[in-house]
């Protein structure tokens, strides 16, 4: 059975290895196909943020009562996290492969740091409050839009 941290935590997986081929397709100049490739990892990112957001931290913080809970943090990571892709984007949109090289070095750090958390403390976390609803969970955000271009 496929549990909340594995699901996500492969998530979170396909999403770098779709920047990464972003990263790729900037270094041997293929712009085209950068463009392509963090639109793929934008998807990705957006989805997998907001499968958080609106599946697994309300659920979380039904539970537990509170809305005030190492989920709000999670959330304002999240809206850095999408400023600084988006900012990625828009060095490729440019073909500046300058800003492309710093912010991506720098969104890869924010991306691993994130995870590490959410991997390491909050999903075991969320598991174990939510352990009888974990099946149920884990198909809604299976469901949540299509997996194929998605995830971090």
């Amino acid at each position: 059975m496929e549990t909340i941290g594995s699901y996500l935590g492969q998530d979170h997986a396909h999403c770098d290895t779709l920047l990464r081929e972003a990263q790729q397709s900037v270094r041997g100049a293929s712009w085209p196909q950068a463009k392509h490739d963090i639109a793929a990892f934008q998807h990705a990112l957006e989805r997998h943020l907001l499968v958080e957001e609106r599946i697994l931290y309300p659920a979380f913080e039904r539970a537990i009562g509170s809305d005030v809970s190492p989920t709000a943090a999670m959330r304002g990571e999240h809206l850095r996290i999408r400023a600084v892709a988006q900012r990625l984007a828009n060095t490729v949109d440019a073909g500046d492969l300058g800003a492309f090289v710093k912010y991506a070095e720098a969104l890869l750090l924010m991306l691993h740091q994130h995870s590490e958390k959410e991997e390491g403390v909050l999903y075991p976390m969320i598991e174990r409050v939510l352990a009888r609803s974990s099946a149920e969970l884990v198909s809604e955000m299976q469901a949540f839009g299509s997996y194929a271009g998605c995830a971090a």
